[in-house]
């Protein structure tokens, strides 16, 4: 696991605290890995083939991720669609059981989207420590929760979890027509605020999106990363902490 690094600013300093949403404050990654099992052994049962991928868990990993960043990529890699997870289903079946995969592939796989789509969202849950964290924040900083990702999804979490009474601004990239790590959307969650950049922390799990572009923006950043991994290319944020509690020790809050 990461070392929890001093911070290389004083937490005086800092006037509010900014979050990320999925992979952040919400585990999104398990709710989408646990939802695509039911779905995937429906699709399975029309398609044998699909079996030989391997245990759902992994498949969702190695092979259905893969498809959505393929589709993600193929559109332009700006804000996220429905219709890539629409089209992860459907690569699945062209690219695996093709010789199966007639004129009805593209409806079984929409079927099974369609399944999915109803799966996860009932299997999200915040971090056990998100709430505990946001108390304490709160008590002595404003917040604001900055998030890509479209309105449904990110509006449905959200609200979902009676997120919005924490934060003084919430943005959704669709909403703004931004998208982290475009500098221009972290001025834009703060401007309501009339803070400097420099007294910002962001907080967040994705170093190219939350770092990289709170960097830009001229804030501090901390990088939650809970799987202990190495962080590669330039993005090096102010602190990096194993859990979302670590910000407390490093805002001085514990």
């Amino acid at each position: 696991m990461p070392t929890e690094a001093t911070p290389q600013f004083d937490p005086e300093t800092i006037a509010v605290v900014s979050f990320d949403l999925d992979g952040t404050l919400l585990d999104s990654r398990t709710a989408w890995r646990e939802g695509f099992r039911a779905p995937f052994a429906w699709l399975t049962t029309r398609y044998p083939a699909l079996a030989g991928l391997g245990e759902a868990g992994e498949v969702h990993d190695r092979v259905y991720q893969r498809y959505l960043d393929e589709a993600h990529l193929a559109a332009g890699g700006g804000e996220w669609s429905v219709d890539y997870m629409r089209q992860g289903w459907r690569d699945l079946v062209a690219r695996h059981a093709p010789s199966a995969a007639t004129t009805d592939g593209n409806a079984n796989a929409d079927a099974a989207f369609a399944r999915y789509e109803a799966s996860w969202p009932p299997l999200l849950r915040l971090f056990e420590d998100a709430t505990r964290v946001l108390d304490a924040v709160h008590a002595r900083y404003p917040m604001v929760l900055l998030t890509n990702g479209n309105t449904a999804y990110q509006r449905m979490k959200i609200e979902m979890h009676d997120l919005a009474p924490w934060f003084a601004h919430v943005v959704v990239s669709e909403e703004v027509g931004l998208m982290k790590p475009d500098p221009a959307i972290f001025a834009h969650a703060i401007a309501p605020l009339g803070v400097a950049p420099a007294s910002v922390i962001h907080i967040g799990d994705t170093p190219a999106h939350d770092v990289a572009g709170a960097r830009a923006a001229g804030w501090r950043s901390a990088w939650v990363n809970r799987d202990g991994r190495v962080l590669e290319g330039a993005h090096v944020p102010d602190v990096e902490i194993a859990t979302l509690s670590g910000i407390l020790e490093v805002l001085g809050l514990r």
